[in-house]
């Protein structure tokens, strides 16, 4: 049962949606931005760049207009592909009544419980996408342009009346 991620994972899934928020305009992330953005250090950040690079999930261009973007499109990559770059296969049962009880013995009582979550956590990283972070951004910028205020129509056309002089 492994129904949770660690922290390199969850670091990793924080790179790989800031690329997906900048996926639409095509914009290139380094890994000092990407650090700064999600609050890790560059090191780790260019580490995780690097292997995710390898393994194809994203594309890097060096050079002074370089950096990193998605080498596809944010709906075609789960967020189970990242995890499982970096999280070793979990196959130790993690049972309440200790190592190596269910499995060798009669289930414990959770047993059946902890399997369902284990499957529907897995499921939900198989089914979400990149995209989540894409349509969510997506969402800001047009919630952010539709704030700005609008000029009323003909305001441009209007004269300010006149004010005439009040002598005292």
């Amino acid at each position: 049962m492994a129904f949770s991620y660690g922290k390199t994972s969850s670091n990793a899934i924080a790179v790989a949606s800031l690329l997906s928020e900048r996926w639409a305009r095509g914009q290139r992330t380094s890994s000092l931005d990407a650090a700064k953005a999600r609050g890790i250090s560059r090191p780790l950040a260019a580490k995780l760049m690097v292997q995710m690079s390898q393994a194809g999930i994203i594309t890097g261009t060096p050079g002074p207009h370089g950096g990193y973007s998605l080498a596809r499109p944010p709906s075609e990559i789960a967020l189970a592909e990242i995890v499982s770059l970096f999280q070793k296969a979990d196959t130790e049962n993690r049972c309440p009544y200790g190592p190596g009880w269910c499995g060798n013995n009669e289930p414990c009582p959770l047993h059946d419980k902890l399997v369902e979550i284990d499957q529907a956590f897995q499921g939900l990283m198989e089914r979400t996408s990149l995209e989540v972070f894409a349509k969510q951004e997506a969402a800001k910028a047009k919630a952010a342009a539709g704030s700005t205020p609008a000029k009323s129509v003909g305001s441009a056309s209007r004269k300010p009346a006149s004010r005439k002089a009040v002598k005292a």
